[in-house]
């Protein structure tokens, strides 16, 4: 077992996600919570959901800079 732990600290190299996954995993979490009755985009994002295109990462801005990840949600909120 410690010699799979030595080969793990050995191990040199990176994991880039692109900002499409995070925007796309923000919107899937956001949609999940109560109150939220959905995500609502900019005009063309609303024109490709009427062609019946899925756009999962709709209405989520991310940037991500080294050392932080910022997440802007656009909602539609349930009264």
């Amino acid at each position: 077992m410690s010699e799979n732990k030595e080969y793990i600290k050995d191990m040199k190299g990176e994991v880039h996600i692109a900002d499409d996954v995070v925007a796309i995993i923000a919107g899937i979490a956001a949609t999940e919570v109560e109150g939220v009755a959905s995500m609502s985009g900019d005009i063309t994002n609303e024109i490709i959901s009427k062609l019946g295109v899925k756009n999962l990462a709709k209405g989520v801005k991310v940037d991500i800079s080294e050392g932080y990840v910022s997440v802007m949600l656009s909602l539609n909120i349930k009264i």
